[in-house]
């Protein structure tokens, strides 16, 4: 027994390293692995790299049921064992730098946990398919430096697929099936042979990076501005082409037989409602109006909410596409934070009306949303991410804190902070820190509260709400509509927020709210209804 295993074995480890020279000449003594090594069930961690030696592994590896990482990388592997397929626990999957020709037509469809995947720098001419079922956590791909000219088809389903990397392959066409994964946000297809980029490319919403330099492009302005790294211009210009385009189809559809004209036309028409009511509108009167005290003025003044019916968080996989939404709005808009906060809560968990004020952190208690059960007091909370802060900052060996932990510092000379309670006196947020477990969303959550603060400026507030709720109506978070031509409604119920004295601030949506008219998606109808006597 090789001495790392033995060390595995005795110790009940759950990591094994294998890698360089040390391994390479034992392997050159005796041309195999100690097969020891496929006896520890309970490794989740398994790296066997920088070994040329290795041209095949055995099929005992389909006995390491319990890894979640597999990194067999640098070797000269040429094919995979069949038994791979049984690994269902992997979550990330690196067989970078070999000599892989082909993988197993079904080595995916089994691996339901599957996050990342890498096999870059290989001999591969075509991929398997992947599962719409079983394959939704993937999220990151790597194929670049293959012989690949075409893929499979990629299920709409992997709806948490963000990244692919294609680059240095022989695709003469790009692929027609990532036109229709609207998770994608980077796409990399450098040094390939393409002529053409589809326009549609740029009706991807979430598309932040695409990049195909060293491609013969016919057309000369993209491919100059894609050589310039001007990524946000190369979107742009692709939006252009594809507004030109439908023009063009609207223009000649005259020509075409009756069936599709008919199709075009239900296409077109086919639309998404948001219907707003009214403040006063009868029914359930929770989290309607937020009073404003003096207090908070002076230490985060700025409040918006807003009340969202009809949301679907039951459809699998949208709880966490909304949560990832406000994610990816605190990393962006709200510049990590330090600009504004989204607080997002369930709205049956609120009793009436809220307060919104500042009192001393020793005297707030909450339990943290995901810290739970215990109740603690702002001041502890605070001073515990301060440590935790502290402690990453030291480790990075950082002159400051990172971006990600910037915000921290908005309180940090504040003798008050900021919260929002309810009717109760329950705190169910203490922005910009956390929210609360009390009102925390879940897959049930039928109607929610939206609150952003900001000690910048309302205008800031106004911007991040209109971001997320256009997000929402791009990925469809709306229920299901049963007219005809309507895809989805979203119901958003006007909420007010007033001063002490019961003086009116703002209200929200008010009339001035809600112009939009540059979303990817088609039109949206927006109608605000009358009071229901």
């Amino acid at each position: 027994m090789w001495p790392e295993v033995e060390q595995a074995s005795l110790n009940h480890r759950y990591e094994l390293v294998l890698s360089g020279d040390k391994i390479n000449k034992r392997l050159e003594e005796k041309n195999e692995l100690d097969p020891t090594i496929w006896r520890l069930t309970r490794l989740n961690f398994l790296e066997i790299s920088q070994c040329p030696i290795i041209e095949s592994l055995s099929e005992d590896i389909g006995k390491l049921i319990n890894l979640s990482t597999l990194t067999l990388t640098s070797n000269k592997l040429r094919c995979l064992p069949d038994q791979m397929k049984n690994l269902e626990n992997l979550r990330h999957l690196d067989l970078s730098n070999n000599q892989l020709n082909q993988l197993n037509k079904d080595l995916f469809l089994k691996l339901n946990h599957l996050e990342t995947l890498n096999l870059s720098n290989n001999l591969l001419e075509d991929l398997p398919p992947f599962s719409p079922e079983n394959n939704k956590k993937l999220a990151i791909i790597n194929l670049s430096n293959n012989q690949l000219q075409t893929l499979p088809d990629f299920p709409q389903q992997l709806e948490n697929l963000s990244q692919i990397d294609l680059s240095s392959n022989q695709f003469e066409h790009f692929p027609d099936t990532l036109l229709q994964l609207n998770s994608l946000k980077i796409i990399i297809m450098d040094s390939n042979q393409l002529t053409n980029i589809p326009s549609q490319l740029s009706q991807l919403h979430r598309l932040k990076e695409i990049r195909f330099k060293s491609n013969p492009l016919k057309d000369n302005r993209l491919k100059k501005l894609m050589e310039q790294d001007k990524i946000k211009a190369v979107l742009e210009y692709l939006a252009k082409q594809w507004n030109e385009q439908q023009k063009s189809i609207s223009t000649t559809s005259k020509s075409f037989p009756q069936k599709q004209q008919e199709q075009l036309k239900l296409n077109e028409d086919i639309q998404d409602k948001i219907e707003i009511l009214h403040f006063d509108q009868p029914g359930d009167l929770k989290g309607r109006q937020i009073t404003l005290l003096p207090r908070v003025i002076n230490v985060r003044p700025h409040i918006l909410c807003c009340i969202v019916r009809n949301i679907d968080l039951a459809t699998p996989g949208n709880l966490k596409k909304f949560l990832n939404i406000q994610n990816e709005l605190h990393d962006g808009i709200c510049q990590k934070r330090t600009l504004a906060t989204i607080g997002t809560h369930d709205l049956s968990l609120i009793s009436g009306n809220l307060v919104y004020d500042a009192r001393n952190p020793d005297e707030i208690g909450l339990i943290p949303l995901g810290k739970g059960p215990k109740l603690v007091s702002a001041r502890d909370f605070y001073d515990q991410l301060c440590r935790d802060a502290e402690h990453e900052r030291k480790l990075k060996k950082r002159n400051q804190l990172s971006g990600l932990h910037k915000y921290l510092t908005l309180l940090q000379d504040q003798h008050d902070f900021p919260c929002l309670s309810d009717q109760d006196r329950y705190v169910i947020s203490l922005p910009p820190l956390t929210n609360a477990e009390r009102t925390k969303l879940s897959p049930s959550s039928e109607s929610i509260l939206i609150e952003i603060t900001s000690s910048h400026s309302m205008d800031i507030c106004r911007r991040v709400m209109d971001c997320l709720l256009r997000e929402m109506i791009e990925n469809e978070l709306g229920k299901k509509s049963n007219e005809s031509n309507i895809r989805q409604i979203l119901k958003l119920q006007q909420t007010r927020v007033v001063d002490d004295k019961g003086q009116l601030k703002i209200t929200y949506p008010s009339r001035t709210d809600l112009h939009w008219e540059n979303l990817s998606k088609p039109s949206i109808i927006i109608q605000r209804l009358t009071i229901e006597k």
